[in-house]
């Protein structure tokens, strides 16, 4: 081979494309290998989750995503404390620490209370267990309404005036009146009525 055909094939088009396309091929090498590293070098990564509650949601969930982890809300509450749109919880305590890309699920504060499920308290609960009862679920009581009946047994439910059921939805700023029982029986009542009757006739 001559110098003249070595020096044509060095420069023709062929082998430069080659060469080219090695380089090409090398570069994206390159470009994997360092991706894969620093994705294997934030494997695992973990970061402290912050205490949300208490912050407007836009704000919690913007500073979330700064440290690379996700939000949704999945709840609503009411604290008539706090502004509407404010976090009342969040699923994950914090100072607990999780890796990276994790879903935090939030309760915000809703503008009104949240209508809650009256449960089956009226003729079915003892005074006692029913103010347990309702004041898990946040509502209010007024001094209760004493009528003939079984003492401290809860005979209905009335808000607002009217007698209120089970399953009805009612707002928790509405206060409850309990009517119980005053624990005198009808047969304490015909006593009553016969001994006055026996005392009028004695009288005359």
């Amino acid at each position: 081979m001559t110098f003249k055909e070595f020096f044509h094939k060095l420069t023709s088009r062929y082998l430069w494309g080659n060469l080219i396309a090695m380089a090409l091929v090398l570069v994206a090498l390159v470009l994997g290998l360092f991706l894969f590293l620093n994705a294997y070098t934030h494997h695992g990564e973990t970061v402290v989750v912050p205490d949300l509650r208490g912050q407007r949601c836009e704000v919690a969930i913007n500073r979330l995503r700064q440290l690379g982890l996700r939000a949704e809300i999945a709840d609503t509450g009411y604290n008539a404390l706090l502004s509407a749109d404010a976090i009342l919880d969040q699923n994950i305590p914090p100072g607990g620490r999780v890796k990276l890309d994790r879903l935090l699920l939030l309760t915000i504060n809703s503008a009104e209370p949240r209508p809650i499920v009256l449960p089956d308290i009226a003729d079915n609960s003892s005074l006692r267990e029913a103010r347990m009862r309702l004041e898990v679920l946040g509502f209010k009581l007024t001094p209760v309404k004493r009528i003939r009946g079984d003492r401290d047994w809860v005979y209905r439910i009335e808000a607002a005036g009217r007698e209120v059921h089970a399953g009805d939805r009612l707002n928790v700023n509405i206060p409850l009146t309990l009517v119980v029982g005053d624990g005198v029986t009808v047969d304490d009542y015909g006593a009553r009525d016969s001994s006055s009757s026996s005392f009028d006739v004695a009288d005359s």
